[in-house]
């Protein structure tokens, strides 16, 4: 299967909040897609924002796993859809191509709402942490209860406000029951019959509480079926959503009846004056016929036209027509009042909040200012006990490293006469050595060597001559030397035996120096590190009573700016929240009075065929 590209329906709301245009067009295509799926016959099964995909500005479905098609009729359905998105109704048992019905309804109402007031996706938390564009499951369950009911109830947009309240009485009704979305299109309107569900209060069913709602869903002429991606109609429609009112509408009021008895008095007295009129023009004829016959019309005509004018007045019809217009005139004054009082209101709590944010951020800046020099202080203070702390560290370190050299000394000449201690205690006299006989052993003790601690090495010259002459020299210890006729073989046999008793001591040479010299040692230094070590402290003392100081001295302004600014920050969140309970309180009367005259209005257009003319074609004529 091919992989489709696109953004997702949530995404691509939320990226053109600001876009009207864009959100009425993708409502056009919305209306188009669901009746292309209806003409066909189809159900998606599962429609919602992850479902639903957007590219290039067309609409793309995926995820066909719940589909309804006709070869599937009389099977339960294997999934039930996105609970945000579905009829609460809905269970296995429902499926058929009406299975979109709910759906198509909240994501069409989502768009348009967004459409007209884009504050209602921040105020309804759309978005993927919801999983939802403006509904939720709650929604449904509870309309009563429901936030997003309350607030699409204020929205400006006429068909926005009586699709929601449509909803509301759909999520009441059975999931096969709920008409699919009305279609845009004006061809063939002349062949359409409506199919209307009058909702009102004398309605017997009593799921349906919404009183004097009127749902007409057309049905259109089937248009021959396209391919099976959705692409936009071969004419296209933007003209907002006016036209759901053509679907949804409110039933007129009963007008009263007038009295059959009052219209036959009045159509009597109206022919009586003119009677009366009449016989005086004619008593009067004789003697001036044309001032008798002007003066008695005159007479006549106004008699005629003030009685006519005050029993029209009279009508029952006609005192609502003039409640009506007064109600819609006050109803203007107080929408008006509101109005100005809201921008009044927003004037107020923009400038206010300005005005404190002005203030936050000035006492942020001193805020910033004083941490700024207390931490510069502060950072002058432990930039000089850093140095002073450095030069201490070197003397330290060179001290160390005079102990350590000194030891290392102490050592070595340690080991050294531990060494000459050892091997002293073996004779030449006493040592069987090869080649050194007895008389070479004379020798030696005659020019003091009598231990192997008494030489150091053998040296070798050779003079040459008429013959090579080995003379053989064995260095003394004070850095002199001595012959003693020593042959160069009996010169290397005694090296060779010296060098053999050192090796046999070497490996018991100590590592350390007896505890007594190191701690001598350690003595003998022992006092200058003491001194710097109180230096070091004294160095720290004065520091941080330095940064003590430091600390008292701005601390106070430091506390004193914070709470500062912690008030200013309680004081606009009050001061805000004041402000919106007080619009939300002036929106709400605004929305019910601009409902009351939409009303009003309504109503005063149902007296179209309340007019004065009329009402003397029905007394003189008796028609109207």
């Amino acid at each position: 299967m091919q992989w489709v590209e696109g953004e997702s329906l949530l995404d691509y709301m939320e990226r053109n909040l600001h876009r009207a245009d864009l959100l009425q067009e993708l409502s056009d295509k919305w209306i188009i897609m669901t009746r292309e799926l209806s003409l066909a016959n189809i159900g998606h099964g599962d429609l919602q924002h992850g479902n639903i995909l957007i590219h290039n500005n067309e609409i793309i479905l995926i995820d066909y796993d719940g589909m309804y098609v006709p070869a599937l009729s009389g099977m339960p359905s294997n999934e039930l859809g996105h609970r945000n998105y579905q009829h609460p109704g809905r269970n296995e048992g429902h499926f058929g191509p009406y299975i979109d019905h709910f759906a198509a309804w909240v994501i069409w109402i989502s768009i348009e709402a967004v459409r007209s007031d884009l504050s209602l996706w921040h105020s309804l938390e759309a978005g993927e942490a919801e999983e939802s564009l403006l509904f939720r499951r709650n929604d449904f369950v509870s309309p009563d209860g429901s936030r997003a009911f309350e607030l699409l109830t204020m929205v400006e947009d006429e068909a926005v406000r009586k699709s929601a309240n449509a909803l509301r009485v759909f999520a009441a009704m059975e999931v096969p029951e709920v008409p699919r979305l009305p279609n845009l299109d004006s061809e063939g309107e002349k062949d359409m019959q409506p199919l209307s569900l009058h909702i009102s209060s004398t309605s017997k069913n009593t799921a349906f509480k919404t009183s004097l709602i009127v749902l007409y869903d057309r049905f259109l002429k089937r248009m021959p079926r396209k391919a099976a991606v959705i692409s936009p109609p071969e004419t296209t429609y933007s003209g907002g959503t006016s036209w759901v009112l053509d679907h949804i509408t409110l039933d007129r009021a009963p007008r009263k009846k007038r009295s059959t008895y009052l219209f036959l008095r009045d159509s009597f007295v109206s022919y009586l004056i003119l009677l009366a009129a009449a016989l005086a023009a004619a008593a009067l004829y004789g003697s001036a016929p044309v001032a008798a016959l002007l003066f008695c019309s005159i007479i006549g005509f106004g008699t005629e036209m003030a009685f006519l004018s005050w029993r029209y007045g009279k009508v029952p019809a006609v005192r609502e027509k003039r409640e009506t217009r007064e109600n819609i005139k006050r109803l203007e004054l107080v929408l008006s009042e509101l109005r100005s009082e809201l921008k009044e209101l927003n004037d107020n709590k923009q400038n206010f909040s300005q005005m404190e944010e002005e203030s936050i951020y000035d006492c942020v800046q001193k805020l910033e200012e004083a941490a700024y020099r207390e931490r510069h202080e502060k950072e002058a203070v432990e930039k000089e006990l850093h140095i002073h702390l450095n030069g201490l560290f070197g003397e330290r370190r060179n001290i160390e490293h005079e102990e350590k050299t000194e030891l290392s000394g102490k050592l070595a000449s340690f080991q050294k006469t531990w060494l000459e201690e050892q091997i002293t205690k073996h004779k030449i006299s006493q040592e069987k050595i090869p080649e050194i006989d007895d008389e070479m052993k004379r020798r030696l003790r005659t020019n003091g060597i009598r231990t192997p601690a008494d030489f150091m090495d053998i040296t070798i010259n050779q003079s040459y001559g008429r013959k090579q002459i080995d003379r053989a020299y064995l260095i003394l210890k004070n850095g002199g030397s001595v012959h003693v006729g020593m042959s160069r073989s009996q010169a290397k046999a005694l090296v060779d035996w010296k060098r053999k008793i050192e090796r046999k001591y070497r490996t018991k040479i100590p590592a350390v120096l007896p505890h007594s010299e190191i701690s001598a040692i350690a003595l003998k230094y022992k006092g200058r590190k003491s001194k710097l070590t109180d230096a070091e402290q004294t160095y720290k003392t004065e520091a941080q009573e330095k940064l003590d100081l430091i600390k008292q001295a701005h601390h106070p302004e430091l506390d004193s700016l914070t709470s500062e600014l912690e008030a200013a920050r309680t004081r606009l969140k009050s001061e805000l929240h004041r402000f919106d309970r007080q619009i939300d309180e002036r929106s709400k009367r605004h929305s019910d009075k601009l409902e009351e005259y939409r009303d009003l209005n309504k109503r005063l257009a149902s007296y179209t065929d309340v007019h004065f003319l009329r009402y003397v074609k029905q007394i003189f004529l008796f028609r109207g």
